[in-house]
């Protein structure tokens, strides 16, 4: 209808059909022939190429007659929320498999060795000192006020520490060892091995930090000793409580894969 228009205004033209159009803008994605009187009408699809196409400087495409932008979906990675995690196709494959040791040792070695978990054990470490040191204080304190002695006197002063002692006995906090990591890495993968679980490749980091957590403790079902106890990890763990803040982990997805073992494991032995 618009170019019906525009030819009854324009016309009449002196060339059937040319081979050089000049073209005149009468819309936003329109133009007329002024030779022969053509029609050039723009898509809304780059795919269709109705038009002849110019790249724009916000790295779109644009109709080199009309000057009218194509439509089209332009994504960043900006544009993402930090939750969305794409896989490369390697992975997707991989996610089928099931989960293989050097696999799990990447996450245990980041887990105990990583420079989180040293901020973690320093956290931990500053905290004893500083109740000790309270606790110190306030136990020379008392002795000052009861046995009317100086608090400076050695005797006092070693008899409050042995008290501070006893009431708090101390953590021993030590660092993983590549080799200690490998064990642990090894139990877990004979674990999951033995449950044939394919589909836990995006999943794998809550899956072995969740054993390593049970691995403190051990895990015996009906007899059957599916993960040892190792009370060196007791010493090497950082406190659940810190894996949100300084793992970027919620505390919940630990115990729900804690429990998504155990019933594995069960279903497991009830059907051997």
């Amino acid at each position: 209808m618009i170019h019906h228009v525009w030819k009854t205004v324009r016309g009449p033209f002196y060339c059937l059909c040319c081979q050089e159009h000049s073209w005149e803008v009468y819309g936003g994605n329109q133009a007329g022939c002024t030779k022969c009187g053509c029609a050039h009408v723009c898509s809304d699809h780059v795919f269709e190429k109705t038009c002849p196409l110019a790249a724009t400087h916000e790295g779109g495409v644009c109709c080199t007659i009309t000057g009218y932008c194509i439509p089209s979906l332009r994504l960043s990675d900006a544009e993402y929320v930090d939750n969305v995690h794409f896989e490369p196709s390697h992975a997707k494959a991989a996610s089928q498999q099931l989960l293989g040791i050097e696999e799990i040792n990447v996450v245990v070695k980041w887990f105990l060795t990583g420079q989180e978990s040293q901020r973690c054990k320093k956290e931990e470490i500053d905290k004893v000192i500083s109740k000790y040191h309270m606790t110190f204080v306030k136990v020379l304190k008392q002795k000052k006020i009861s046995q009317k002695e100086n608090h400076c006197n050695p005797k006092c002063v070693l008899s409050a520490l042995a008290m501070v002692l006893n009431l708090h006995k101390p953590k021993y906090m030590r660092r993983a060892s590549a080799k200690f990591c490998e064990f642990c890495s090894l139990h877990i993968y004979k674990c999951l091995k033995s449950l044939n679980l394919t589909n836990i490749y995006n999943r794998r980091v809550n899956i072995v930090i969740g054993m390593l957590y049970l691995m403190k403790q051990g895990l015996v079902i009906q007899n059957v000793q599916w993960l040892p106890r190792i009370s060196e990890l007791s010493h090497c763990l950082p406190h659940e409580t810190t894996l949100e803040k300084n793992f970027k982990l919620c505390m919940k997805l630990v115990c729900e894969t804690e429990n998504e073992i155990k019933l594995c494991l069960r279903q497991r032995v009830h059907l051997i």
